[in-house]
C-alpha cells in the first residue's frame, strides 16, 4: 500500500472518529431514556438516517444552547477534505509544472475540494492532507471540550 492510500484510510478513519464525537455530543445533550439508548444510537444517529452534515448542524445548535463556541470551520474542512480524498482516485488529476530549467520541473496530484458553500478549490494532495490533519485536531479539541461542557451542565439521568 502506498502513502496516498494510507492517507485516505487515515482520513476516513479520523472522520469516523469525529462523527462518533458528534454522536456523543448529541446523545449527551438529548439524554435518551436508558430503554431507548440503543435505538437512539443504532437508528437515530445512524449515518444513513442522519448524515454527518446534519450532525454538525445539531452540534452547532447544542453549542449555542450551552454558550459554547464550536470550531465550525474546522468541522466543515474535515468533511470537505474527507470527501475530496474519498472521491478522487489516488492517481487522479496529475499536474506537471514546467520550470525554466528541468530542475524546476515538478509533478503533483491535485484534489478538487468543494466547500459547504459550493466553492471549488484545487489543492495539492499533500497540502490538502496537511490541512486535514490540522483541521481534524482543531475539530477534535472543540468537540471534546463541548462534550465536557455538556456533561458538566446536564444532570445525570
Amino acid at each position: 500500500m502506498d502513502i496516498e492510500e494510507q492517507q485516505v484510510i487515515e482520513i476516513v478513519n479520523r472522520t469516523a472518529y469525529i462523527e462518533n464525537l458528534l454522536n456523543q455530543v448529541i446523545e449527551n445533550y438529548c439524554s435518551p431514556h436508558k430503554d431507548r439508548f440503543m435505538f437512539f444510537w443504532d437508528v437515530v444517529l445512524d449515518s444513513s438516517i442522519m448524515p454527518i452534515g446534519s450532525k454538525v448542524k445539531i452540534a452547532m445548535a447544542v453549542a449555542q444552547n450551552v454558550s459554547f463556541r464550536l470550531d465550525q470551520d474546522a468541522l466543515h474542512k474535515v468533511m470537505a477534505l474527507r470527501n475530496a480524498f474519498a472521491h478522487h482516485q489516488t492517481g487522479s488529476h496529475p499536474v506537471l509544472v514546467v520550470g525554466k530549467t528541468t530542475d524546476e520541473d515538478s509533478v503533483h496530484f491535485q484534489l478538487q475540494v468543494i466547500s459547504n458553500s459550493g466553492q471549488i478549490t484545487r489543492k495539492k494532495r499533500h497540502d490538502a492532507y496537511v490541512e486535514f490533519v490540522k483541521s481534524f485536531s482543531s475539530a477534535e479539541v472543540s468537540l471534546v471540550d463541548l462534550l465536557a461542557c455538556i456533561k458538566n451542565e446536564t444532570p445525570a439521568v
